[in-house]
This record gives C-alpha cells, structure tokens and sequence, in this order.
C-alpha cells in the first residue's frame, strides 16, 4: 500500500522517483499494529523465507527506501494513535536540523484481525453503535478504521526542483506525553492544553486566527 502511495505523493510532488534515487531521502512512517503478522502466526506454513522481512514494523519503512533508494535516516514509529503525527513530527526536526532536505512522511492501518475488535471492545473503548461522537455527551466510543497516506515534505531553503508543486507550509510541530493520568490509555486535557499553549506563543501563532482544528 505504502509502495503505490509514495510513488502517488512523488508524482503530486512534480517530480520522477529516479530523481530521488540515491539521495538523502529520509522516510519516517507511522504504524503500530501487525494485524497480517498476527493472523499468520498459527499456521507455520507460511513462514516462508519472505514471511520475516514482510511482517515486522521495521521493514515496512525501510521497504521504501530499498525500492526508491533513498539514504536518509528510515525507521516506524510506533505510538499508537499518534503514530503519524509523531513521525511527521519527527522528519520536521530532521529537516529543520539541517540533516535531510526532503522526507517522505507516511502512514497506514489494515483492518484483518478480529482479535484487537474482541479486544478492545472487552476495554468497553469501542463505540457499540459504530458512530464517532467527538466532544459530544453522548460519546460512547471510537471506531477504528484502516486507510494509508504518504507525504513529501521539503524544507522551504532546499533547492526547488523544475516543476515543484507545494501544497502547505508546516509552521510548527511538537509532541508530548501526558504522563499519569486516570488510565493509561487515556488523555490529559490539562497536558494536551499546555502542549497547544507552547506550540501558540513559541511561534507567535495566534488561536483566534485559526480556520479550524482537526481532531
């Protein structure tokens, strides 16, 4: 999935994959679950020679960077929800810091295990009518879903390449961990203010200028 994805985001970008090649290129993706792995384990007939490098969390970036031949730093981050945005987080810092010029920025989820449904539905965290209610009173649950994104992300000083395309500025990042709170896996609102709060005054961004917030 994350193959034809990089490749999609590359050509968004405005330029060929072979121009990439053998550059420091870093690649930072975001997953956390083995769901295929997982399934496999109790059939031993699939431990083939490919059933190693094909199912651990490691490979899954530094596939991309052996298919396109990328240099840079490739590693997966694995922070559940926020395996994303903690991968973002961390090729903004890599570029910022000067080590990469470009990154590939991706993520993806597959759905092919009943076991984390049986589970997590056991931790009362799903929602038992299969409705999201974000912020709402009525809120009894999240629902999980699968899907991929890659991005590429360049810094703003990189030399442009001939037909550049560029979507959006990425004006700041950061990340934090709440801590002890009522539950392991549970937020603080209290830290995840704090952390918005830091990101606003160290970069001068004003909330009342905000379109909207995702979350």
């Amino acid at each position: 999935i994350l193959l034809q994805l990089t490749w999609e985001a590359i050509e968004d970008a405005g330029i060929s994959p072979d121009v990439l090649a053998g550059d420091q290129v870093g690649v930072y993706v975001g997953a956390s679950a083995l769901d295929y792995a997982n399934e496999s384990l109790f059939d031993p007939n699939v431990a083939t020679g490919h059933f190693m490098t094909g199912n651990t969390l490691s490979i899954i970036s530094n596939r991309l960077s052996y298919i396109y031949d990328f240099k840079g730093p490739s590693f997966t981050v694995g922070t559940a929800c926020s395996s994303s945005l903690v991968a973002l987080h961390e090729a903004y810092r890599a570029l910022n810091s000067g080590r990469i010029d470009c990154a590939i920025v991706a993520g993806v989820n597959v759905l092919a295990s009943p076991f984390p449904f049986v589970g997590f539905a056991q931790a009362t965290m799903l929602s038992s009518d299969g409705q999201c209610k974000a912020f709402d009173a009525k809120g009894n649950g999240y629902v999980r879903s699968e899907g991929g994104v890659a991005l590429v992300i360049r810094r703003k000083d990189a030399p442009r390449w001939k037909g550049q395309r560029s979507h959006a500025d990425i004006v700041a990042v950061d990340v934090n961990s709440d801590g002890r709170t009522v539950g392991m896996s549970l937020p603080s609102d209290v830290e995840q203010a704090n952390l918005l709060e830091r990101i606003y005054k160290s970069h001068d961004i004003d909330p009342n200028q905000l379109a909207f917030i995702e979350a």
